[in-house]
C-alpha cells in the first residue's frame, strides 16, 4: 500500500511541476506575443527563440560539471536526450559550449565561456553566422572530433527516438556549424542514381554494401555487437523479437546493429551504449532501458559512468517537461541488478 501511495504521490508531484512549468511558458508566450507587435521582425524572432529556450549559461555549466566520468561525454548524452525529447533547438548551445571549451585553457574560464556561448547564439542570424565563421576559421583537431561525434550521436539516436527527430536535430546542427566543419558533400540526383550505376550515397562514412557478401558481413558485425551487449540473454532476446515478427529481428540486426551501432570509427562502442541509454530515458520504456543499462556493463562501461549518464539524461528530460508513469529503472551498485527510481 505504501509503495502504491508513493508512486501516486510521485506522479502527482511530476504532474504538478509540469503544469507549473507549462503555465509559466504560456504566460511568457502571451507577453511576448503582445509586446513583440511593437518590434521589428528581427527582435520578434529573438524573443520567440528565447521563449522556446531551455538551456541558459547556468544549465550549460551544470551539464559540463555534472560528473567527472562524463568529462568528454556530457554534451553527447545531453544532446541525445534533447533530441529524444524533440527539443533540437537546444543542441547548438551544447555544440558551441563543447567547441569553445576544447580550446586549451578554456576549462579555467568555463563560467565565462558558458555566458559567451549563450551570447553568441542569441545574436541575430546574419551576425551570428559571421561570428561563428570568424571563431572557427582554423578549427582544432579536437573541434573536428566534437563535430563528428555529435553528428554521429544524433544519427545513432534515430532508430531509438525516431528518424524525424534525428533529422530535425542534424538539420539545426548544420545551421550552426561553421563552413570549415561542414560535411564535404556533392549533389545527388536520386532519379539518375535510380536508373544507373551511380553510387547513391557517395559521401558516407560507412562501407557501402555492393555484394551479398558485404551485406552478410555487416549482419555478422551486428550479431557480434548484439552478443556483446546481451551476453547470456542474447538468444532469449533474439527469439523474442523473431517470434514477434521475423522481419523485426532482420531489421534490428541488418539495419540497426550492423551498420549503425557496431560502427565504431567515430564513436566507441562504449560511447554508443551511453547514447542509447540517454535516448531511451525520456521515453518511459523501462524494459528496453533495463536491457541497455546491463548491456553497457557487458560492453565495458563502468557502473559509475552508466549511472552518471542515466542521471544526466533524467535531468535533461525533466527540464523538457517529461513525466514517467512508473519511475525510471536503474542499476543497483552491488550485483548490478536493476530497480526503479
Amino acid at each position: 500500500m505504501d509503495i502504491e501511495q508513493k508512486k501516486t504521490e510521485r506522479r502527482l508531484e511530476n504532474s504538478s511541476n509540469s503544469m507549473i512549468c507549462q503555465q509559466k511558458r504560456t504566460v511568457f508566450a502571451r507577453v511576448v506575443a503582445l509586446v513583440s507587435l511593437h518590434f521589428t521582425p528581427c527582435v520578434r524572432n529573438l524573443l520567440t527563440s528565447l521563449m522556446k529556450s531551455i538551456l541558459n549559461s547556468q544549465r550549460l555549466l551544470q551539464l559540463y560539471q555534472f560528473h567527472p566520468k562524463l568529462k568528454d561525454l556530457w554534451y553527447l548524452i545531453a544532446a541525445s536526450t534533447f533530441s529524444a525529447c524533440n527539443q533540437p533547438q537546444e543542441i547548438p548551445k551544447l555544440y558551441h559550449y563543447a567547441m569553445l571549451l576544447s580550446n586549451g585553457n578554456a576549462n579555467k574560464y568555463r563560467v565565462t565561456v558558458a555566458y559567451k556561448t549563450t551570447e553568441l547564439l542569441s545574436q541575430e542570424p546574419t551576425k551570428r553566422s559571421e561570428m561563428i565563421e570568424q571563431i572557427y576559421r582554423h578549427p582544432s583537431e579536437e573541434q573536428r572530433s566534437v563535430t563528428k561525434k555529435l553528428r554521429e550521436a544524433m544519427l545513432k539516436s534515430a532508430p531509438l527516438a525516431g528518424l524525424p527527430k534525428a533529422i530535425n536535430s542534424l538539420q539545426i546542427l548544420k545551421e550552426y556549424t561553421p563552413s570549415t566543419l561542414l560535411s564535404k558533400t556533392s549533389p545527388i540526383d536520386p532519379w539518375e542514381a535510380a536508373m544507373t550505376d551511380e553510387i547513391p550515397c557517395p559521401n558516407t562514412e560507412r562501407h557501402i554494401c555492393e555484394t551479398r557478401k558485404d551485406h552478410v558481413d555487416v549482419i555478422h558485425d551486428g550479431l557480434r555487437h548484439w552478443n556483446s551487449i546481451y551476453n547470456k540473454v542474447s538468444s532469449r532476446v533474439v527469439n523474442n523479437l523473431h517470434s514477434s515478427y521475423p522481419d523485426l529481428w532482420y531489421f534490428v540486426v541488418a539495419h540497426v546493429y550492423g551498420p549503425l551501432f557496431s560502427f565504431d570509427d567515430i564513436l566507441s562502442v562504449q560511447e554508443t551504449s551511453l547514447i542509447v541509454i540517454a535516448s531511451l530515458v525520456p521515453q518511459d520504456v523501462n524494459p528496453q532501458l533495463k536491457g541497455h543499462l546491463r548491456g553497457a556493463l557487458n560492453i565495458g562501461c563502468d557502473f559509475d559512468t552508466i549511472e552518471a549518464a542515466r542521471q544526466l539524461a533524467v535531468l535533461v528530460a525533466q527540464w523538457c517537461g517529461i513525466e514517467w508513469e512508473d519511475g525510471i529503472v536503474k542499476l543497483l551498485p552491488k550485483k548490478h541488478s536493476t530497480a526503479k527510481r
